[in-house]
């Protein structure tokens, strides 16, 4: 590695050192800083392997990893909280997780949640996962938050990987990266207890080995692919489904090494291979046959985006569908959400199913919505009026993304499992969700798809070396400490 990128290293070593010898004062945070060291001195180990981008990942991931380090200290130590009313998922998940790393700490193995929690169980085991990180260090809910700051830096990393095999420039790739990195809703939900930064690292690695396996098949990597999938579909089992199925098309119709024969004798063994996980991921029936029959049926779509995430307070008398809404983990993974806990957050679009017009017209709008929405007329509260610090910036990046895909999908193939996968995620939140605060938090992946498409609509960020910026910046610093 060049000696001004191991000064970098040098630098990014020492800050959490210092971190670390200020944290004493704080048990949960010195440990949290010895676990973060470590996580982040095998990743350099393993980005130093890729010879072709080790300088410029390893930076890209220093600088993540210190902009959502300091990030979960902030939400961490401010209770920063502007669109809860002190509730939300992650304190399921903390209740449960001291409770299992008590309970390996008695040698009981158990894996039942806390009598004080509502989580359920067979939905997905995160708060295990958690749990037993709990039983190794301290349970505290920080140790779970810099783990996903963690994950974070694994995305940006994962999201320049894409924009490179893709066609992208290193310039390009970084500015992404960068863009990625302060992401609002990613930067939020990514510095919470939340099971979201593992669902979007392994998105991205799907995608990552879609497009690698497009190029050249390889079983073995296939089996990579596999694996990722099961954890994936186990976690948020219908983005799972998008990336198989991102997966199937891409590969019959796009392989450039797979004659049209052997693309039909693959696909069917990997479609029947794809058939178990749903069943041993997700409980939801071979080829996910229990999702189909709970979810798509008109009574429980409209449950979920007339009932569940209703725009306006429903009346006492309102009683779910004769066809009851499953029991399973709904496509919002929100368990505990009351039905007008969300009023002032939704939008009314309600599907007619006996309407062929007016559903479709309603379809597009909720997709709209989805992609682009909150729009400012639709912010009911003063806190919502945090979610124009994304959209306002959205809107000019997806200027770009589409300028992008404009220009290389005439030329350029591997761009299409990005675009499918994308489209097809906000198209399931757009068909169950009505209520902004769970489509901003789901819809990250999807986002983040669509920009490892920017560098091709924005030439600009192909030319500028922000790397060197960010270099000089620490050249400039070190300087003055020096003096």
């Amino acid at each position: 590695m060049d000696s001004k990128y191991e000064k970098i290293l040098i630098y990014g070593i020492l800050a959490f050192v210092f971190l670390g010898i200020l944290s004493f004062w704080d048990r949960d945070l010195a440990v949290g800083t010895i676990m973060l060291i470590f996580l982040s001195l095998i990743t350099f180990l393993l980005i130093i392997k890729n010879k072709k981008y080790a300088k410029n990942l390893s930076l890209l991931f220093l600088v993540v990893l210190l902009i959502h380090t300091i990030a979960v200290l902030f939400v961490h130590y401010t209770d920063f909280q502007p669109f809860a009313d002190q509730g939300g998922d992650f304190i399921e998940y903390d209740l449960n997780a001291q409770e299992i790393a008590k309970r390996v700490g008695q040698g009981n193995f158990s894996l039942e949640p806390s009598p004080k929690s509502n989580y359920a169980p067979s939905s997905h085991y995160y708060p295990v996962i958690i749990g037993y990180l709990y039983a190794f260090t301290v349970p505290s809910m920080l140790i779970g938050q810099l783990v996903n700051a963690w994950l974070v830096a694994i995305v940006v990393v994962l999201a320049f990987l894409i924009v490179t095999e893709i066609g992208g420039s290193e310039k390009g790739a970084f500015s992404v990266g960068l863009i990625i990195a302060v992401y609002p809703s990613l930067l939020f939900f990514g510095s919470l207890l939340l099971k979201d930064a593992l669902v979007i690292s392994l998105a991205l690695a799907g995608l990552l080995l879609t497009i690698k396996l497009i190029k050249n098949f390889f079983w073995k990597r296939f089996l990579i692919l596999y694996i990722i999938l099961a954890a994936l579909t186990h976690f948020r089992f219908y983005v799972g489904y998008v990336v198989m199925a991102t997966f199937i098309l891409s590969l019959f119709f796009l392989s450039k090494t797979l004659t049209l024969r052997k693309r039909f004798l693959y696909l069917v063994v990997i479609v029947v291979l794809f058939g178990f996980l749903p069943e041993l991921c997700a409980n939801q029936g071979y080829l996910g046959t229990k999702t189909f029959k709970d979810f798509l049926n008109p009574p429980v779509i409209t449950y979920y985006r007339e009932v569940l995430y209703a725009p306006v307070e429903q009346p006492s008398t309102s009683q779910p569908p004769t066809s009851q809404p499953p029991t399973s983990q709904p496509p919002t993974s929100q368990p505990s959400i009351s039905e007008n806990q969300n009023v002032g957050s939704s939008f009314e679009s309600k599907l007619d199913f006996d309407n062929p017009v007016t559903f479709l017209v309603n379809s597009v709008k909720s997709f709209i919505y989805s992609l682009l929405g909150p729009f400012p007329w639709q912010l009911k509260s003063r806190r919502h009026l945090f979610t124009l610090l994304e959209t306002i910036p959205w809107y000019f990046l997806f200027f770009f993304v589409i300028k992008g895909i404009t220009k290389s999908v005439k030329f350029n193939k591997l761009v299409f499992p990005l675009i499918i996968f994308s489209l097809m995620v906000i198209g399931v939140l757009a068909l169950f969700i009505s209520n902004f605060g769970i489509v901003t938090r789901i819809r990250i992946p999807a986002f983040i798809a669509f920009l490892c498409l920017l560098p091709f609509g924005l030439k600009k960020i192909n030319e500028i070396d922000v790397k060197e910026k960010i270099l000089e910046m620490f050249r400039r610093k070190s300087q003055r400490v020096l003096v």
